[in-house]
């Protein structure tokens, strides 16, 4: 009896995810909408995963490939499906657009249908990938450090982006502005990951054992929590209380879970600790002034 690979594995945990391609007008466009035709967005991988085996990264980055190019079936050991799955549905923003996998007769593969005829997906596919584009030029992509980029994107989302539970995959928050806590922190982590800056979806248990998502991310050489949907819900972007946390800082309850539903190293470093209390900041020559309530300030580098 035919095997069929479940398209809401992860799926209806996270409700997460992406997508790619490029822009192709080229009449009468801005100096911003140029350098984001020039763009090239990546395949990433949530960080976590990064230590799989080789050869299911690769049947991953195939099936990935093989959706970007509207193919019908894909060759790959389908022992690796677990793996694969895990990583198509967490770091994948296309999967949205997939309608069914189901493994090969033969299981050399997996064959795949689409939600849309081909000419709409690439349609999709272009407009996303233009958004996503131009995001990350907003934020200074190839032009400043990976810290000021981290930074910018968090300020970015949190000042742009409307918290909408309605809004439920991360292709869909990019188009709309607006989603859920899932879309938007997998947001987030994707744009910090096509500027190789390793970013991990989590989930931040609160003690009513309702699932939060939240983001860890690697900022001036440690990791950190970020909670990108908090700060909008708290101050619509306009401090950083939720930036570089701690896990005393960040968490809510009973703890942090990978999507693998393995458990968080615990982050002691209290470096940021002062941001808690922040009202506003501003950026002057890559380092950053947050306004602290009660009369105080405090300054940190982005070098």
């Amino acid at each position: 009896m035919k095997k069929t690979i479940s398209l809401i594995l992860c799926a209806a945990l996270f409700c997460s995810i992406f997508a790619a391609c490029s822009n192709a007008d080229t009449s009468n466009k801005t100096d911003e909408s140029v350098e984001a035709d020039n763009v090239q967005i990546k395949i990433t991988t949530d960080a976590h995963y990064a230590s799989l085996d080789e050869s299911s990264i690769k049947a991953y980055e195939k099936l990935c490939n093989a959706v970007l190019n509207y193919e019908s079936e894909v060759k790959y050991n389908v022992s690796l499906t677990d793996d694969v799955n895990r990583l198509f549905y967490t770091s994948f923003p296309q999967y949205i657009l997939v309608d069914g996998i189901d493994f090969l007769d033969d299981n050399s593969g997996v064959k795949i249908t689409y939600a849309n005829d081909k000419e709409t997906q690439t349609a999709k596919l272009k407009e996303f990938n233009n958004e996503i584009s131009k995001i990350m030029i907003k934020c200074g992509f190839g032009k400043v450090s990976k810290n000021e980029y981290l930074l910018n994107v968090y300020s970015y989302i949190t000042k742009n982006f409307t918290v909408d539970n309605s809004v439920t995959t991360v292709f869909d928050t990019v188009l709309q502005k607006k989603g859920m806590n899932s879309t938007l922190s997998g947001l987030f982590e994707y744009l910090l990951l096509q500027n190789d800056i390793k970013a991990s979806h989590l989930i931040n248990l609160e003690t009513n054992s309702i699932a939060k998502m939240i983001s860890m991310a690697e900022f001036n050489g440690q990791k950190y929590f970020f909670d990108v949907t908090s700060e909008i819900e708290d101050n619509s972007g306009k401090a950083l209380k939720y930036f570089a946390m701690n896990t005393a800082r960040a968490q809510m309850g009973n703890g942090f879970m990978f999507t693998d539903n393995s458990s968080a190293d615990v982050i002691e470093d209290d470096t940021y600790s002062k941001l808690a209390s922040s009202t506003s900041y501003q950026i002057k020559s890559s380092k950053v002034i947050a306004e602290i309530k009660g009369n105080d300030t405090f300054e940190f580098n982005l070098d």
